[in-house]
């Protein structure tokens, strides 16, 4: 479930930056908060690797930035409500709202791609999208996720 792998201090609604390198920056330090500054700038470039092979902007508002690294052991997930970012937005055009970032081990592709896959199921579905969107704080975020992983 997305959930337990996204407590409500994983999710900062609003986020405070203005462009995409110091949202990636918030995200990794939201997603590993206790973590060193060594394991912090491994995970945040990874996830700037990632983002040099496509956009990880997916389009209608959304993006999933993640890397992966042999800085952290466990999965690692951090979202939030995206405003001002002007560098941000997908083929679509549209600049992104909501993120999620996901940063997992090395060695953990397939538990990456599950997760990513059930990042993609759920933001298909178009009133979690605009639920996600009206999200005012952390505890609301996370209940529009819960709702929708027990329908």
């Amino acid at each position: 479930m997305l959930t337990a792998l996204l407590p409500p201090d994983r999710i900062r609604v609003p986020l405070g930056s203005h462009s995409r390198h110091a949202l990636f920056r918030e995200l990794v330090e939201l997603a590993l908060p206790n973590a060193d500054t060594a394991t912090l700038e491994a995970a945040f470039q990874s996830v700037l690797s990632r983002e040099t092979e496509a956009s990880t902007a997916i389009g209608d508002g959304l993006a999933v930035p993640h890397g992966r690294t042999r800085a952290v052991t466990s999965v690692q997930v951090a979202a939030g409500i995206v405003e001002g970012v002007e560098d941000y937005s997908a083929p679509d055009g549209v600049a992104v709202r909501v993120c999620v970032l996901v940063v997992t081990p090395e060695d953990g592709a397939a538990l990456h791609l599950k997760v990513l896959g059930r990042l993609a199921r759920l933001m298909r579905n178009e009133a979690l999208k605009q639920a996600l969107f009206a999200s005012t704080d952390a505890d609301a975020f996370v209940a529009v996720l819960q709702r929708a992983e027990a329908a």
